[in-house]
């Protein structure tokens, strides 16, 4: 007889088993309804938890928990949304069901009449839902939450754009409204409401007006009326200045004439204080209508754009008599290409003027033709800016990276309005103090930090003889490696945070204060990158008194988490575990947090703190049905390279693995990976490659390398690190040696192409917008940019370090096309005839070279997309094609139509080929 304890341990173990055997492997089926976080935020006061819940296909909602009594609402369809500043109220947008939105697009619905958004006004303190509907989209004032404006979606086209403004209080739900409205806008404070009106052209009785809505007294004042047209609307952060562009002009030309109008709150109305005929305006230059007004945060500075006047076209000639062509020249600064990706916002460039509202009748231009960009520091109130440009640098940027991050900066000093040049032709970033006293930057060429004193003129190296590298320590690209990076300010420009590998630094810009490592060296100690998260999105800099949340990464064990640092620089340990830890945000005036927290095997969910994670709450559970699927492991893995070297990967394998039984092995790799040890992979359609939650499901191992390149030889470092690491694994009985596929995209793509030409190891390949001859890529564009190719192949991720001149033996050794013949591993190519960043040819020249070697080789080419698939319903087809694929080849599953004898012309989209053929 059993004994008690025996009798309920053997049950227990037959309960587990039980449900072990219940589970599934994940199948395509189940993508639609896997549901992700987005958009989490708590309330100031760190009472409330609210999140979007989005699923890949069909309805998100909008998800709310009380974390003081766990009482939850639930939105349908809500996505998106505002917290009111105090806290009382979020207000969100309602989607029209996906049901309906499909039916409606069936039908092919005209979009006026397609299903409506509504609009949800929840109370927190009791979770009431007030629901609206039919709106179009909504307004809050920032820092003043009694009204909530919302635009009505009306089932009639209105030839004019506009729409039925609503203008409700929150609190007592009394509404206002305002027809035929083009545009509206909250001042910061929430205390006026700007509207621009456009009645329809067959109204008689109203004419295009700006109102100005003064909430706190709800009235409402008539600016200007009678103008053709208003648009691009501002109000200072007080409601109490108001400014705007208008014209009179009726003619239907494309170039209109505007005029900036502005109005301080007690004026009788607007007057122009800037337009085409004004003393300081260049000759044959306007205000621009492509860049809104914007007042400086005190409200004595109106910022505006102007530009030359556009060209006309001459109309005397109909286009179909015009010459239709580009016209490349060889010392123009940027190559039709990127010009041609550039043209709309060539078309609305305009350069930065500014009106002192003292003395409104002038102003004063900053930015022109030679100087483009000007940046004004305290939220453009300073006394000082900074112009920079780039275009002495734009030519040789074709080629060369360092160029690419070169530029000449100026400091203007707006009191006394002087200009002068500070530093030509410098090369990295800068970051300009909030009250605009010093400028700083790092020098990719020194690999040092520098100061200037824009009061003194002053400048001075901050870390020359510091003997630290501020710079990447582990590039391997043949180019001038990158900084770290930069932080945020400490209040009155007093330091600057900047970013070692591993530690966080402050820089006195003054000088008077050596260099600190405020995290005292931990980071380096401990092999883990710590790094400022800025936990106030409103702040635009860093108190003394502040505590810093930092981010935690180990560079050995993956682990990531959260540090302290007070403000005299002690550094405390919050949580440091095997998770990824995501959207972290804190309660503004509490010590509470809410993140999102995931590993391999825990789908993501939301968790709340409130005692520096001493201990957490989980709050949801969004995806419960991962429990009905088999899951996996995974774990780091190390080897030694056939030169020597020790290397990393991950290693992924099945749930309840045997080490008795052998398993198929798919290797996936780009460059380094392992430092995704802890990342989740939610069961999706990929854009361009393997799902490794699917596969792992599915009973394959995953083998995921790190790569580490040398200068000149990229495919042979790619065979060093991916095929040592095959070969060491499949030492292991539980790998199936003889089933062994292989799998990238894009540069992994490119690698996969190289590989096959070296090795038979693979029983079938999959390459995704791989290229497979240097040569004829070099000279080519990335048409997604308009770029060149050149600096990619120089500089950049192909790694080969000279020019096709200089080296053309390399760009032979690493071009897959001239090694086809020794191809044996039958490869499927993925390259869509829309690809912006590896041109679609090299995909064809690869297929085009096996096909007349006779290798076995397929291309799928998805119609009109791009480098990785952006349409879901050509990422469901190819998740299936792929799976197929390594079905057959490592599971010796039957070869499906397509696979077999292809899809003809004539059948495409009749056929898809998926189906067995007898």
């Amino acid at each position: 007889m059993l004994k008690k304890n025996t009798f309920l341990t053997l049950l227990l173990l037959l309960c587990t088993l039980n449900t072990i055997a219940q589970k599934s492997p994940l199948n395509h089926d189940v993508y639609d309804s896997w549901k992700s976080l987005k958009n989490t935020s708590i309330t100031n006061d760190g009472k409330f938890a609210i999140a979007v819940v989005a699923e890949q296909e069909g309805d998100d909602y909008l998800y709310i928990q009380n974390l003081s009594n766990r009482k939850e609402l639930t939105v349908p369809r809500g996505y998106s949304y505002e917290l009111v500043p105090d806290n009382k109220y979020v207000i969100a947008k309602i989607k029209a069901s996906h049901a309906d939105i499909r039916e409606a697009k069936i039908k092919k619905k005209a979009a006026e009449k397609m299903p409506k958004d509504s609009l949800a006004v929840i109370r927190l303190d009791d979770l009431s839902v007030v629901k609206i509907p039919s709106v179009k989209d909504f307004k809050t004032g920032k820092d003043f939450s009694a009204y909530v404006a919302y635009t009505l979606s009306d089932s009639i086209k209105s030839k004019e754009k506009t729409s039925t403004l609503v203008i409700r209080n929150i609190e007592s739900s009394t509404e206002d409204t305002i027809k035929n409205v083009s545009a509206y806008s909250f001042s910061k404070n929430g205390k006026a409401l700007a509207v621009t009106t456009k009645p329809e052209k067959k109204d008689s009785v109203n004419e295009p007006s700006v109102f100005l809505l003064n909430l706190e007294k709800y009235s409402k004042n008539l600016i200007s009326s009678g103008k053709t047209e208003y648009i691009s609307q501002a109000l200072s952060e007080d409601g109490m200045q108001l400014a705007f562009l208008a014209t009179a002009d009726t003619t239907k030309q494309e170039n209109k004439e505007y005029k900036l109008y502005y109005y301080k709150h007690g004026a009788d109305s607007a007057f122009v204080v800037a337009n085409k005929a004004h003393e300081n305006m260049p000759d044959k230059w306007i205000v621009s209508k492509n860049r809104t007004p914007l007042f400086s945060k005190n409200g004595k500075r109106l910022l505006f754009g102007i530009a030359p006047m556009p060209l006309e076209k001459d109309t005397t000639i109909p286009d179909f008599e015009k010459a239709g062509l580009d016209i490349w020249h060889w010392q123009e600064p940027e190559i039709q290409p990127v010009q041609l990706k550039t043209l709309d916002a060539d078309k609305k460039k305009s350069y930065l003027a500014y009106i002192d509202l003292n003395n409104p009748q002038v102003f004063t231009q900053l930015a022109n033709d030679t100087i483009p960009n000007v940046y004004l520091s305290e939220e453009n109130n300073g006394e000082f800016a900074i112009g920079v440009s780039k275009l002495p640098y734009l030519l040789k940027a074709q080629w060369d990276t360092s160029s690419r991050y070169t530029q000449d900066v100026w400091s203007y000093n707006l009191t006394s309005g002087e200009r002068k040049l500070i530093k030509k032709g410098l090369t990295g970033n800068y970051s300009l103090s909030y009250n605009g006293n010093y400028l700083v930057w790092y020098d990719l060429n020194t690999r040092n930090y520098y100061a200037y004193e824009l009061k003194t003129d002053e400048e001075r190296c901050l870390t020359c003889g510091l003997n630290i590298n501020f710079w990447n320590e582990e590039n391997d690209t043949p180019t001038i490696p990158l900084n770290y990076g930069m932080g945020m300010w400490y209040e009155n420009d007093n330091a600057l945070l900047v970013y070692d590998q591993y530690d966080i630094w402050k820089l006195d810009p003054s000088g008077k204060t050596p260099p600190q490592n405020i995290t005292k060296g931990e980071g380096r100690k401990n092999k883990t990158t710590l790094r400022h998260i800025k936990t106030n999105p409103d702040a635009k800099f860093i108190t003394s008194k502040e505590q810093l949340l930092l981010s935690a990464f180990n560079n050995e064990n993956k682990k990531n988490g959260y540090y302290l640092l007070g403000p005299k620089n002690n550094l405390q340990k919050l949580v440091l575990d095997g998770y990824t830890f995501s959207s972290v945000k804190k309660a503004k005036d509490k010590d509470s947090y809410l993140y999102i927290k995931s590993n391999f095997a825990t789908t993501p969910d939301l968790y709340s703190t409130t005692n520096n994670w001493k201990s957490e709450r989980k709050l949801t559970e969004i995806n419960p049905q991962a429990k009905n699927y088999k899951w996996g492991s995974v774990e780091l893995t190390e080897w030694k390279t056939f030169d020597g070297k020790t290397a990393q990967g991950l290693l992924y394998k099945p749930e309840n693995f045997d080490a008795n039984k052998k398993y198929p092995m798919l290797t996936y790799f780009y460059e380094r990976s392992s430092d995704n040890l802890y990342t989740h992979y939610m069961p999706q359609p990929n854009w361009s490659i393997i799902n490794i939650s699917y596969y792992v499901s599915n009973d394959y191992i995953v083998f995921v390398p790190d790569i580490h390149y040398t200068d000149g030889h990229p495919g042979q470092c790619a065979y060093n690190y991916v095929i040592s690491g095959v070969e060491k694994l499949c030492e292991n009985p539980w790998v199936d040696k003889e089933n062994l596929g292989v799998q990238g995209q894009s540069w992994g793509g490119y690698q996969v192409a190289y590989l096959i030409t070296r090795t038979n190891i693979f029983k079938c390949a999959g390459s995704g917008a791989p290229v497979s001859n240097m040569f004829s890529a070099y000279n080519g564009i990335r048409w997604e940019s308009g770029r060149s190719r050149q600096y990619q192949y120089e500089q950049g991720q192909s790694r080969i370090g000279k020019n096709m001149w200089e080296a053309p033996e390399l760009y032979h050794e690493n071009s897959p096309i001239f090694f086809a013949d020794k191809v044996e591993t039958p490869l499927l190519i993925m390259h869509n005839d829309q690809d912006g960043a590896v041109p679609w040819y090299q995909g064809i020249e690869y297929f085009m070279a096996l096909r007349r070697l006779q290798k076995p080789v397929w291309m799928l080419q998805y119609n009109k997309e791009a480098h990785n698939l952006k349409e879901r319903r050509n990422r469901k087809d190819l998740t299936v094609r792929l799976q197929q694929f390594f079905d057959h080849y490592l599971k010796n599953e039957p070869m499906p139509k397509w696979l077999k004898s292809g899809v003809p012309a004539i059948e495409k989209g009749i056929d898809y080929g998926f189906g067995i053929e007898e």
